[in-house]
């Protein structure tokens, strides 16, 4: 099964990430399916569209948009897969829909997509006076800040709300677009 136009994915573990340990205890976070932070935003590549000539392949993970595998519900108060379910545990996705692949080594951007490592207040005062704020350090770069001088370490600002947040390797990380990114600060 090939599709001429969209991604094939599946997930990879379960929908929404409702549990946590916390000192040895499994605790609950999330009893709703309205909350859009638990959901699962790994999936893996089953096929690549007709033709897609890029760099992700057949088995890689990417990370997705939170809205792929949610689930809602329709007006008559019935839960509904998202618009992307196709059958089984297939989904069908467009390429603007996922921001990030692994290829089995390394992580990559995809298009105009970046992520940020948000800096932590280091002092009380910087973080009352806004000093520190909208402030990251660049995780994944892509190919347009890596032509300008921003890659992988680059401390930078970023535009105010432009950040959305994601864990990856159990960090958190802002996802933005090369537009988002403001000042270079080293």
């Amino acid at each position: 099964m090939k599709s001429p136009f969209y991604f094939l994915i599946k997930s990879k573990g379960n929908h929404y990430n409702n549990e946590i340990t916390l000192a040895g205890q499994k605790m609950i976070v999330n009893s709703s399916v309205a909350e859009h932070m638990h959901v699962n935003r790994f999936a893996e590549v089953l096929q690549t569209p007709t033709y897609y000539k890029g760099e992700i392949k057949k088995g890689d993970t990417i990370i997705v948009h939170h809205n792929v595998f949610r689930i809602y519900y329709d007006m008559k108060g019935r839960p509904r897969k998202s618009p992307n379910y196709f059958k089984g545990d297939v989904y069908i996705i467009d390429p603007y829909q996922f921001y990030l692949y692994h290829d089995g080594e390394n992580w990559y951007s995809v298009d105009d997509y970046c992520f940020v490592k948000p800096t932590e207040m280091e002092h009380k005062y910087l973080h009352e006076e806004g000093l520190e704020e909208n402030t990251g350090y660049v995780t994944y770069s892509n190919k347009n800040l890596e032509s300008i001088g921003i890659k992988k370490g680059s401390k930078v600002n970023f535009r105010k709300d432009s950040e959305y947040e994601f864990e990856i390797n159990d960090e958190k990380m802002y996802r933005m677009s090369t537009r988002d990114i403001c000042t270079i600060l080293n």
